[in-house]
């Protein structure tokens, strides 16, 4: 149960020095893009990413939809932010799961003229310095997509996580990679997560010519796959 929670809280929130070329200007361009979620040759179920844009504010829908056996699970993400001096400030977040087990969400709020984070179940503030953790969880792979634009090697957020509690996630990039997917074959920017004392890899890949879009995730586990996301299609 605790690699299948992984697996989804990974998808959710869910690279060598390359140049990229100048037709690639850095930006954060909305999309909507559909996934498969496979393990081996199986199918587990399907995916979504969108990113939309309106009134100076970036609206982000994730879903994950898995059946395994007798298992289900259904995790939604809601996050609306602001992007200003190539920095994401996150507005207002929401995370609900549900299915086999018990069901779990969480809904809120970045009070910037107060610097709190509230918890809208209870209008409580939570215990969290949002002057360092700016940026949800399921945002911050935004930023990463707008930074690996930039040609950096190595990152490191600082993010409220879908418990509300704040927590660090560490990447870095590697090289280009050619992928065969449903979508079809495209060449991406690998990039690792970074984790210590852990028995879990996942990896992620971003191809420069669908905008930085998110086309493939994979999560491991005492280095047997645990579950992979591959791109179907996106516009």
């Amino acid at each position: 149960m605790k690699i299948w929670q992984g697996l989804i809280a990974g998808i959710l929130v869910g690279v060598v020095i390359f140049l990229i070329p100048a037709v690639w200007a850095a930006e954060l361009s909305p999309y909507h893009a559909r996934y498969d979620v496979t393990r081996g040759n199986s199918h587990y179920g399907e995916a979504v990413r969108t990113l939309s844009y309106a009134d100076g504010r970036y609206e982000l829908y994730t879903e994950t939809e898995i059946t395994w056996l007798f298992l289900s699970d259904r995790r939604r993400y809601w996050s609306e932010f602001q992007f200003n001096n190539q920095l994401i400030d996150s507005l207002r977040f929401r995370y609900k799961r549900s299915g086999t087990g018990a069901s779990k969400e969480f809904n809120g709020h970045f009070s910037w003229a107060e610097k709190q984070l509230i918890n809208l179940a209870n209008e409580r503030a939570m215990n969290v310095d949002i002057n360092q953790y700016r940026v949800d969880a399921a945002a911050s792979l935004e930023q990463l997509r707008y930074d690996l634009q930039q040609g950096k090697e190595s990152f490191r957020y600082l993010v409220i996580d879908e418990k509300g509690q704040p927590d660090e996630l560490v990447y870095q990039r590697h090289g280009l990679e050619e992928l065969v997917l449903p979508y079809g074959t495209v060449s991406a920017i690998k990039v690792s997560r970074v984790r210590e004392n852990s028995k879990r890899e996942t990896d992620y890949w971003f191809a420069p010519e669908l905008g930085f879009v998110l086309d493939k995730m994979q999560q491991r586990e005492n280095a047997t796959e645990v579950a992979t996301l591959l791109l179907v299609e996106v516009d």
